[in-house]
């Protein structure tokens, strides 16, 4: 096992250890966030018909050529089109047929005038605009043809995509199976939120954390909290080898005396890939493999918890989940105040951002709470390994946590 590595090799080594699992197959309204693990393409045309795409009067182009307000043309009321009716409707030049948004368009009509540059009178349509050929007309497979492709492999699922393959023709996907996460704090200082708290005690924060971020991508875990015992936290493990995918651990993660989470994973004979990073915070991480699965041993102080989570532990489950590993969006940003590193380790530093006259700003966070610094960063500036300072004014790029950052870059 490697010990106190970089902060990219560490990464590397994650990333090669990891791969994505086996697939499934889910309904769309079910599948919203999986990742595809097949080419689609469209079973249909979309529509399946030429239709109107306004509430008004199918026409014939050549008909009102010369309509105006002040010369209205005058066409004979023939018949009435509404959306899902299909019975063949016919009409021909002087004739106008009412149709409604999504009505098929009668044959004969090549354009559809609003309902707003009409009037009707009694059995006759008077019309004072023109209406050129395919005006207000939805062609049929205008949103897609059959055998277009509408989603390839290795797309993320937006609501909106599922729409697309909706009207594609398709009823289920073939997806990526999310990867099932166990969680487990230990400690014996260590208590379930919402229990009563003993002094000297504390609560197990990082494990809530840690559950949200893996509920915000869809990720399903199970928690628990152990006590310092090497019984208890293998039979822990041991709980979850049937029903988990990766193994998050948080505290323990130093190997001293009292930290018990790798001596029990060694005498289960799990292969260490790596024991300590240079990274701060986060230096304590280990990760290993325990019967093929991946072990994240997490240090137990909330920043190291945390930036170790983010930095090595969640783009590993991207790649489980068949996404790449780039789990955060970077933006460029002029740095507000020098920030401090130490050459040779990658250092991670909470930021907020501003907008300002020049652009994005990134303001280093200097509050003294590590709970509260977490909570209301926006944003990590990360100061690499052949760095110790960047100074105030530096344009970086910063990890953007939040939705803070429209399309524009400006702070909201």
């Amino acid at each position: 096992m490697k010990t106190f590595i970089g902060f990219t090799e560490a990464l590397e080594l994650t990333l090669d250890h990891v791969a994505p699992g086996e697939e499934e197959e889910l309904t769309l309204l079910a599948a919203v966030g999986r990742v595809l693990t097949a080419d689609l393409t469209s079973l249909v045309d979309s529509p399946s018909i030429s239709t109107s795409r306004k509430d008004g009067f199918a026409v014939v182009p050549e008909d009102l050529s010369t309509a105006s307000r002040d010369h209205p043309i005058r066409l004979k009321l023939v018949g009435r089109c509404t959306a899902g009716d299909i019975r063949p409707v016919r009409m021909s030049r002087g004739e106008a047929v009412r149709v409604t948004t999504g009505a098929l368009i009668p044959a004969g009509a090549s354009a559809v005038i609003s309902e707003e540059f009409c009037r009707v009178e009694d059995s006759t349509v008077v019309c004072f605009n023109t209406a050129e050929s395919d005006r207000n007309i939805l062609q049929r497979g205008t949103d897609v043809r059959s055998k277009d492709k509408v989603a390839a492999r290795g797309d993320r699922l937006t609501p909106a995509r599922l729409g697309l393959i909706a009207a594609a023709g398709h009823g289920a996907v073939r997806v990526q199976r999310m990867p099932r996460a166990a969680v487990i704090a230990t400690g014996d200082e260590v208590v379930s939120p919402g229990m009563p708290l003993p002094s000297g005690k504390l609560y197990a924060s990082n494990m809530v954390e840690i559950g949200a971020w893996l509920s915000l991508h869809g990720i399903p875990f199970r928690t628990a909290v152990i006590p310092d015992r090497p019984q208890a936290i293998r039979e822990a493990i041991q709980r979850g080898l049937s029903e988990t995918d990766v193994f998050i651990t948080s505290g323990g993660a130093w190997g001293s005396e009292k930290d018990l989470i790798l001596k029990v994973v060694a005498d289960m004979g799990w292969t260490g890939i790596y024991h300590r990073v240079r990274m701060g915070p986060g230096k304590p991480v280990g990760f290993g493999l325990l019967d093929s699965r991946p072990f994240f041993v997490l240090p137990g102080g909330p920043p190291s918890n945390e930036m170790a989570f983010l930095q090595l532990c969640l783009p590993a489950l991207m790649k489980m989940m068949g996404l790449g590993p780039s789990v955060f969006p970077t933006a460029a940003a002029r740095l507000s105040d020098h920030v401090h590193g130490e050459r040779g380790w990658t250092e991670f530093v909470h930021a907020r951002l501003k907008k300002s006259p020049a652009g994005l700003l990134a303001v280093p966070s200097r509050v003294k709470s590590r709970l509260k610094s977490m909570a209301e960063k926006q944003s990590l500036i990360v100061i690499p390994e052949d760095r110790d300072e960047i100074p105030a004014g530096e344009v970086i790029d910063v990890q953007v946590l939040t939705s803070t950052v429209g399309p524009a870059g400006a702070a909201s």
